[in-house]
């Protein structure tokens, strides 16, 4: 388990031009290096403008060092990346040859500035889907370019230690960077969930586009709702990979049985990846509650001991419910039988979603 942290700065980015803007902002100030690992990078107008203030950068002697996941970028073209790197960036794939893709999404700026949460890098990302992701600042960013170096090398790189900005401080919030993969950090960030939802005593707030929860991460989940926590958990009414969606319907009787809250959202494709426990514990990352995200791929989630982000995860939360169903079993007994099947299918194959 990695470290706490500090973070002298914290903040929600929830909507495309929010984050955009953001990373754009950091990016143009970077002074000696900026590290980026995206599990999905697209050749449109959003990946030309980030690719461009990326050469740019490079041309005038950043150090720029770029990773993206083969599966999940796989729309990149020769001539595109070609260009990134006549600029003088490193680019680098994750390409191995097994099932773990490199699920994370990082940017790392001199540091002392990070970004991470659920926003890939495309038009479809920051224009049309519901996300949530978070910018860093301080000690807390070391964490980021630690984990970032090792993917670095898993991809054939040799990380060399950049010159860094000196402007970090000693206080802050604590913050905790787990990330998960193979080997030791196997089941990471699954872990330090269970582990949070068993202390919890209040609440657990639960957002998700991708549910699919193995048997101890729902034997969490009904532990706290037995001793009275408020458990609540937001899904997709669809997803861009219909299997896991049908795998996540599978779930939502026995968990309603297990006295857990379930919320459909219904106005577009919410991808977020949070939770807040209690009142001192909120997160934010790349990981899914599903088998790909727990055991298989390489993800990264924060997880911040901080009442006031808590108290901003929680009116994002409620604002979410409002475009929600809830879901209840005398509603979902009507169900045709074709949505009973697939859910069937759904749950038979959820070990390997």
């Amino acid at each position: 388990m990695r470290k706490i942290t500090l973070s002298k700065n914290t903040r929600l980015l929830l909507n495309g031009s929010e984050t955009l803007s953001a990373m754009k902002d950091a990016l143009t100030r970077a002074k000696y290096f900026i590290n980026l690992e995206y599990f999905s990078f697209h050749d449109d107008e959003t990946g030309r403008t980030i690719a461009g203030i990326l050469s740019q950068r490079a041309r005038d002697g950043v150090k720029v060092r770029m990773i993206t996941d083969a599966a999940g970028s796989w729309r990149l073209g020769k001539d595109f990346i070609r260009t990134l790197r006549d600029s003088g960036i490193e680019f680098r794939t994750f390409t191995p040859f097994t099932f773990h893709r490199d699920h994370r999404k990082i940017i790392t700026v001199d540091g002392i500035t990070g970004f991470l949460g659920g926003f890939n890098i495309g038009d479809v990302y920051l224009r049309h889907w519901r996300d949530t992701h978070l910018m860093i600042q301080g000690e807390a960013v070391r964490e980021l370019d630690g984990i970032f170096a090792g993917m670095w090398e898993k991809a054939g790189g040799h990380y060399a230690v950049s010159k860094t900005s000196r402007e970090l401080s000693d206080d802050g919030v604590p913050v905790r960077i787990i990330a998960s993969g193979t080997g030791k950090d196997y089941r990471t960030i699954a872990d330090e969930y269970i582990r949070i939802i068993s202390a919890s005593r209040k609440r657990v707030c639960i957002t998700t586009p991708y549910f699919a929860p193995d048997k101890n991460f729902r034997k969490a989940l009904f532990s706290a709702a037995e001793r009275g926590v408020d458990v609540r958990i937001i899904i997709p009414s669809s997803s861009n990979h219909p299997l896991v969606s049908w795998a996540s319907q599978s779930y939502i009787d026995g968990l309603i049985a297990g006295g857990v809250r379930m919320f459909v959202y219904r106005e577009r494709f919410i991808h977020a990846k949070t939770m807040i426990a209690d009142d001192h514990v909120a997160s934010v990352g790349t990981a899914n509650l599903d088998a790909l995200s727990f055991g298989i791929n390489y993800e990264v989630q924060a997880f911040v001991y901080s009442t006031r982000l808590v108290g901003e995860l929680e009116k994002v939360f409620s604002d979410d419910l409002k475009n929600c169903t809830e879901e209840n079993v005398s509603e979902r007994r009507k169900r045709p039988a074709i949505a009973r099947l697939k859910e069937l299918a759904g749950r038979l194959l959820s070990p390997t979603l």
